[in-house]
């Protein structure tokens, strides 16, 4: 089998970094921040001040609306860096095209377009797409609120929400409430997943960038030899792309 290759672009190069950021950003500034506010919760939980309930109540408050704030700021990362790929890839591989401000302004499926047209392979094939299509819609409803990126993740994501406790009987059940961003509440773990799948997209277009070389030295030569051989996904040519 051969392994798929593209037109390499000084591009690629610029993305070496990027798993290493948005990795970095989540340990060194997500993490810390929300431990501080879980802190000053547990804190006021076990005041013996009567009027700490009501602060704890607010800090609770302010952690959900952190959580949101830091997802949007994940989404924001990811989608800069696709961008600006992008725009690097184009002013190499069609200079004539004037994509820049195409690429500028594209909605999430014309970045998909744009990705295929100068990439030769759909973003769908890498195993992070899901992930990155679900972090697309969770910066789309932290920035604009209810609509249908909220939809989509109440579908996804059911668990980003508390479930509402049966009433007792005789009491008729209780009504759905409305999944709404207020009442939303992301797990760390679950932002932690989506900061490795922009992470392992970086990696994979590097593995791809490595392949695409068409000279390599000989330890590049072993290195990707054992890479094939432990990775989960190699895309394919020849494949349907």
């Amino acid at each position: 089998m051969t392994p798929f290759r593209w037109a390499n672009c000084y591009a690629d190069i610029g993305t070496g970094k990027h798993g290493l950021t948005i990795r970095d950003y989540f340990a060194e500034v997500i993490v810390p921040s929300l431990r501080r506010i879980e802190e000053r919760i547990d804190t006021l939980g076990r005041s013996e001040d009567a009027g700490d309930v009501f602060a704890q109540r607010d800090m609770e408050d302010m952690l959900q609306e952190t959580k949101l704030a830091f997802c949007l700021s994940l989404q924001s990362i990811w989608e800069r860096q696709l961008r600006t790929y992008l725009q690097g890839c184009a002013r190499e591989l069609e200079p004539g095209a004037d994509l820049n401000t195409r690429i500028a302004n594209a909605r999430w499926d014309g970045l998909q377009k744009l990705f295929r047209r100068l990439r030769g392979i759909d973003l769908e094939r890498f195993p992070s797409f899901e992930r990155l299509d679900f972090l697309h819609h969770l910066g789309n409803a932290c920035r604009h609120g209810e609509g249908a990126s909220l939809a989509e993740l109440g579908r996804r994501a059911p668990h980003f929400w508390s479930p509402v406790p049966p009433l007792p009987e005789p009491f008729d059940p209780a009504p759905e409430i409305p999944r709404s961003l207020t009442l939303m509440n992301v797990p760390e773990q679950d932002m932690r997943g989506l900061v490795e799948a922009v992470a392992q997209f970086w990696e994979d277009t590097g593995y791809i960038y490595n392949e695409s070389l068409r000279s390599k030295d000989p330890y590049l030569v072993a290195r990707l030899e054992r890479e094939r051989a432990t990775r989960a996904w190699i895309p394919q040519a020849g494949a349907e792309a």
